[in-house]
C-alpha cells in the first residue's frame, strides 16, 4: 500500500490504517500500536518490552494524528502497556488540536478579516501553578509517578516512625525499604513472565524465617562449624571456609524456597522468572542481615568503636550494595534450578554448578572484601547475572541439543 493510499484510508477511519501510520514511526523506537475507533473516540494501544517515558510518546501520537488530519475524532485515550502484562502503565487522554485546514473551514468568512486577539496582559495563576493536575486520578496511573513517590516518601515515613520504635524496628524498616527498590529493578530487569507475586513474597519471608534460623543451627554443627573457624586465619584458611563454609551454606539456604514448586509445578517457569524469585529471596537474605548488622554499627558508634564516616560507608554498603549482590547470587542459583528442572537428565549437574559459581562468587568476596578486589568481584557477579538473562535463549537451545544428542543415543 502507498503512503498516500495509506494516508487516505486512515482518514476515512479506518483502525488498520491508522495503526499502520502509527507505527510505521512507532516500530523504529521498538513500540507498537493497536488502534480501536468508537463513533468520535479513538483508543490507542502502545505495547513495549520497556517502560516509556508518557509525555514523549504522547506527543509523538498527536504528532502523527494531526498530520492524518482526522475532522471526526473529539478524543483520543492512549494506553502504554508493557508486553505480555495485561495492566496499562499509563493512560493519557486529549482532544485532538484542528489542524490549519480545520481552522480555515470551522471559522466564518467574516470572522476571518477580525483582529487577532491580543495575548493577556496578566498572569494566570492556575497556569503557572497548576494545582489541579497533582489532584486528576490519571496522574498516579503513572508507574514512573508512583516510583517518585515511593522514593521521596517512604524514607520520611520511616523518619517520622523512628521516633516512636526501637532501633531494630527502624533498622528492619530502612532494610525492607531498599530490599523493595531492588525488588523493582530486578523485575524491571528480568520482566519475569507469568510472575506469582504471592509466592515472591512467600520467597522473601521464607527465607527471613526458616532459612535463616536454619541456617544459624546448621553453621554449628561439624563440617560447617569448623569452615566458619578457619575464616579468622590467613587467606588461604579464609578461601577456604568462606567458600566451602559460608558460600555454600548460606546460597543452598536462600535457595530451599526455589526448589518447592518444582515438586508439584505442572508447568514450570521460565528459568529467568525463578531467578527472580532466587533474587527476591536474596533480597529476603539481605533484610534480615542488614537490619542485625545496623543495630550492631550503631552501637560501635556510640561506644566509639568506628567513627561517623565509617559508620555512613557500611550502611550504604549493607542497604545498598550487598542487598544487590545477596539477589544476583540466588538469582544466579535460581536461574540454574530453572533450568534443571527443563532438562531432568542434566539436573544433579545443573543445581551443582549453580550453587558452585555462586558460592565462589561469595565466598571470594567475603575474603577479600574491604578493598579493589571485592569491588570486582560484586561487579563480576553483576554482568554474570545479566549475561545469563542475555544469553538465556542460547544456553537453553544448547542444552536442547544435549538432550536430543542424549536421545538419539539412547535409540540406537
Amino acid at each position: 500500500m502507498t503512503q498516500p493510499d495509506l494516508r487516505a484510508l486512515a482518514q476515512q477511519g479506518n483502525p488498520q490504517a491508522i495503526a499502520l501510520w502509527l507505527n510505521q514511526t512507532l516500530q523504529p523506537r521498538g513500540v507498537t500500536a493497536k488502534v480501536l475507533t468508537r463513533a468520535s473516540l479513538l483508543k490507542i494501544l502502545l505495547i513495549a518490552d520497556r517502560p516509556l517515558e508518557q509525555q514523549a510518546f504522547v506527543e509523538l501520537v498527536k504528532q502523527q494524528i494531526r498530520e492524518l488530519d482526522l475532522p471526526h475524532l473529539q478524543q483520543i485515550k492512549v494506553y502504554c502497556q508493557l508486553a505480555g502484562n495485561d495492566r496499562p502503565t499509563w493512560i493519557a487522554e486529549f482532544s485532538p488540536i484542528p489542524s490549519e485546514s480545520q481552522s480555515r473551514a470551522l471559522v466564518p468568512v467574516s470572522a476571518s478579516v477580525e483582529e487577532p486577539r491580543l495575548p493577556p496582559k496578566n498572569l494566570s495563576f492556575t497556569v503557572l501553578f497548576p494545582y489541579r493536575e497533582v489532584l486528576r486520578p490519571e496522574r498516579y496511573q503513572s508507574a514512573i509517578v508512583r516510583l517518585l513517590l515511593f522514593l521521596g516518601l517512604v524514607p520520611l515515613m520511616i523518619n517520622l516512625l523512628a521516633k516512636q520504635v526501637s532501633l531494630a524496628q527502624t533498622a528492619w524498616l530502612t532494610a525492607i525499604y531498599y530490599a523493595i527498590v531492588w525488588g523493582l529493578v530486578f523485575y524491571h530487569l528480568i520482566k519475569p513472565s507469568r510472575v506469582s507475586w504471592g509466592y515472591a513474597i512467600g520467597c522473601v519471608l521464607f527465607t527471613v524465617f526458616i532459612s535463616i534460623p536454619v541456617l544459624l543451627l546448621v553453621q554449628r554443627i561439624p563440617p560447617f562449624s569448623l569452615l566458619y573457624g578457619v575464616t579468622e586465619q590467613g587467606l588461604p584458611g579464609r578461601l577456604i571456609g568462606f567458600v566451602l563454609g559460608v558460600g555454600i551454606l548460606e546460597e543452598a539456604c536462600k535457595a530451599i524456597p526455589l526448589l518447592l514448586p518444582l515438586l508439584h509445578a505442572r508447568r514450570l517457569p521460565e528459568p529467568p522468572t525463578i531467578a527472580f524469585y532466587g533474587a527476591m529471596s536474596g533480597l529476603g537474605f539481605a533484610v534480615a542481615e542488614s537490619g542485625a548488622y545496623a543495630v550492631q554499627y550503631a552501637i560501635g558508634l556510640t561506644r566509639g568503636q568506628i567513627d561517623l564516616g565509617m559508620y555512613l560507608a557500611t550502611h550504604s554498603i549493607r542497604f545498598g550494595s550487598l542487598p544487590l549482590f545477596h539477589a544476583v547470587l540466588t538469582g544466579i542459583v535460581g536461574y540454574f534450578i530453572g533450568l534443571s528442572a527443563r532438562y531432568p537428565s542434566r539436573r544433579a549437574a545443573l543445581l551443582l554448578l549453580g550453587l558452585t559459581i555462586a558460592a565462589v562468587l561469595h565466598g571470594l568476596y567475603n575474603a577479600v572484601s574491604g578493598g579493589l578486589p571485592g569491588l570486582g568481584v560484586v561487579g563480576f557477579s553483576i554482568l554474570l547475572f545479566v549475561a545469563y538473562l542475555d544469553r538465556s535463549s542460547q544456553i537453553m537451545q544448547y542444552l536442547e541439543q544435549i538432550e536430543q544428542a542424549r536421545s538419539q543415543r539412547h535409540s540406537l
